[in-house]
């Protein structure tokens, strides 16, 4: 589980990158979240991506695990949103997607990524 703690150095990293033109991004601004789940079993991530997509997130299909020969494959699906968030805001976020995977029974919420609001 992704601690608040994390988030935190998560945020100043991010700021400091960003300071010294690494990031192309402010994270204090809205910028498009992602949100990743994992499962091997495709049809319960197709039911987390339709709840997400119900509650405003867009979805960007499913990527595969390089698992070098295990099967099955662990696959991802990626939700993202355009938000604007704090430590706080994202930890309760983060807290709900948990929730959600445990509710759906999938294998888990893998975490979050931040980038600009163009990006692909």
């Amino acid at each position: 589980m992704i601690s608040k703690d994390d988030l935190q150095d998560f945020f100043e990293n991010t700021r400091k990158r960003h300071k010294n033109g690494e990031a192309n991004f402010d994270i204090d601004e809205v910028c498009r979240w992602s949100y990743f789940f994992t499962d091997t079993d495709r049809a319960k991530l197709t039911r987390v991506g339709l709840h997400l997509e119900d509650n405003g997130y867009k979805i960007h299909g499913f990527l595969e695990s390089p698992n070098k020969g295990k099967s099955p494959k662990t696959l991802y699906i990626r939700a993202d949103r355009m938000e604007k968030h704090t430590v706080d805001s994202l930890h309760e976020t983060n807290l709900e997607l948990y929730a959600l995977a445990a509710k759906l029974g999938v294998e888990g919420y893998d975490g979050m990524d931040a980038g600009t609001i163009d990006s692909p």
